[in-house]
């Protein structure tokens, strides 16, 4: 491993995007600058120490994306990295936050949670289907094949749903939080 990078766990925005953005902070007052967002970690390079804020916005980009990383950038906000729809930005400490009015702030959680709720939804109902197969039709046919192949389906569908059902819960406690 490099002396110029560094990295931490990334354990889920809906668990920990508040102490994930301060401990960002923090690295950016030692020298360590976020470039990377993946699904398991944040890879930070190393430069002159700055005072630094960061913040999150999540958007699905299609055409306007340079209209919003120009929208952010106006206010004071460099674009820093990306995942998926996931966007990193930084600033210098005393800019103002890019959340300004609770009601916004409240909108994006409740977009998030409300999109992980559908495939929720979705995963539970086909890990129904998928369970009903087994039991009535797999079983009656006797084929091992299409027995493997529903289980092998539905323990894809359980491993969707257990995240999106844990993301969902952390999301709904947020906003219970926040609204008070």
């Amino acid at each position: 491993m490099s002396n110029n990078y560094k990295y931490i766990w990334n354990m889920g925005l809906a668990f920990d995007e508040d102490r994930v953005l301060k401990k960002m902070s923090v690295l950016a007052k030692e020298g360590w600058f976020l470039a990377e967002m993946t699904l398991f970690k944040y890879r930070f390079e190393k430069s002159e120490p700055k005072d630094l804020i960061y913040s999150m916005d999540r958007k699905m980009l299609n055409e306007d994306k340079e209209e919003y990383f120009d929208l952010f950038h106006s206010s004071g906000w460099n674009h820093v990295c990306s995942y998926g729809h996931f966007h990193f930005f930084s600033a210098s400490n005393g800019t103002v936050p890019i959340y300004t009015d609770r009601k916004s702030y409240l909108e994006k959680y409740k977009a998030v949670r409300t999109s992980y709720l559908k495939m929720l939804i979705i995963s539970v109902i086909l890990f129904a289907i998928t369970l009903l197969l087994k039991i009535f039709v797999s079983n009656r046919l006797n084929n091992k094949a299409f027995a493997c192949a529903l289980i092998l389906a539905g323990g894809i569908l359980a491993a969707i749903a257990v995240p999106c059902f844990m993301v969902t819960v952390a999301y709904i406690i947020r906003l219970k939080k926040e609204c008070r």
